[in-house]
């Protein structure tokens, strides 16, 4: 039998990564194939000693240090590879970090990467969406990768939105009766979302297990296809309380934001529910993209599994923008912008 195999796994202590980790410590047949080692910026964290007593490797790495990132992957057949736009609000130093990370994999001699990308969104809405730089960024640097992976297989991992997203979107109003409200004209489209700690990494192994097969290839990962309206009455059911849901004009909707992440938010839900984060009518095709998930792997979660394992909802989101918004203005201060 062959030795496992070492599959390299950066932001290991988050969503993305975990989901990698989580699938295969769950697979006694993923677990004879592979060895894991998980990259992240905080090695004595809690989630990082569980790891560690798992029998996870895990050791430091930083997105900006090339020759960290060179001895974080030295040694792997695999690497998940992703950034996080999150944490430092800018796209440059985003697409310095994708490329950085690219560079290193390059550099030792990787067989397979698996990049976390999304959709080139001002691209694909024909210049209508401009603010959306967790997108276009992660885009561009997919397309320098493909343009200089040279003999290297190189697959793409495209997640939806986020589960998580949904609680901070479900706000309490004033008779304390919850409300979701969208910036878009139709409540009946269907809306894309993973859970990423449970299904994105069936994913992502299943594209490391298909080796050369799944070069090139972008993979829309998706839990569960929702619309508006489902996800109001699913919540309804499950929360305990009536959630209604209103559509408004994107300029209503933005002015109810702290102005340095009311455009983006905005997109960002255009984006999702309007063009369905992959592009209208992709959600027929979902079906080919499922063709990656690795083999033997449980069903994915579903809307109203993931509403009852979620629970107690208290519906209470406007701390999470404003500090969302005070993140963004420390970051670009940091950033000299």
């Amino acid at each position: 039998m062959d030795p496992p195999r070492l599959v390299t796994v950066f932001g290991a202590t988050g969503a993305q990564g975990s989901g990698v980790l989580n699938t295969v410590l769950s697979s006694v047949d993923l677990k004879a194939k592979y060895r894991l080692r998980a990259v992240t910026r905080s090695p004595d964290s809690a989630k990082s000693l569980a790891y560690r007593k798992n029998g996870v490797e895990v050791v430091w790495g930083d997105l900006n240090d090339l020759e960290s990132l060179k001895t974080a992957v030295k040694g792997s057949y695999g690497v998940f590879g992703m950034t996080d736009y999150w944490s430092i609000h800018s796209k440059d130093i985003e697409m310095q970090q994708g490329k950085k990370l690219f560079e290193a994999v390059k550099a030792e001699g990787v067989r397979h990467y698996v990049w976390s990308s999304l959709p080139w969104a001002e691209k694909l809405t024909g210049g209508k969406l401009t603010q959306l730089p967790y997108f276009d960024g992660k885009a561009i640097v997919e397309a320098h990768i493909e343009e200089n992976k040279e003999d290297m297989i190189v697959s793409y991992f495209m997640p939806a939105m986020f589960f998580s997203f949904i609680e901070n979107l479900i706000r309490g109003g004033q008779d304390n009766n919850p409300h979701l409200t969208l910036p878009i004209s139709s409540t009946s489209a269907l809306w894309p979302f993973i859970d990423p700690p449970r299904d994105g990494g069936k994913y992502i192994m299943g594209l490391f297990e298909a080796g050369s097969k799944s070069n090139g290839v972008r993979v829309n990962a998706v839990s569960c296809w929702t619309t508006p309206r489902e996800l109001v009455a699913t919540l309804s059911e499950e929360g305990g309380k009536n959630v209604s849901l209103k559509t408004i004009s994107p300029e209503t909707f933005a002015k109810d934001f702290p102005d340095n992440i009311s455009g983006q938010l905005t997109e960002t839900l255009i984006m999702a529910i309007e063009h369905g984060v992959y592009g209208r009518g992709e959600v027929k095709n979902q079906d080919d993209h499922d063709k990656w998930l690795v083999s033997g792997s449980d069903k994915k979660i579903t809307l109203q599994e993931w509403v009852q394992q979620n629970g107690p909802w208290t519906f209470e989101t406007r701390s999470f923008f404003d500090n969302l918004a005070a993140q963004k203005a420390n970051s670009l201060a940091e950033n000299g912008h």
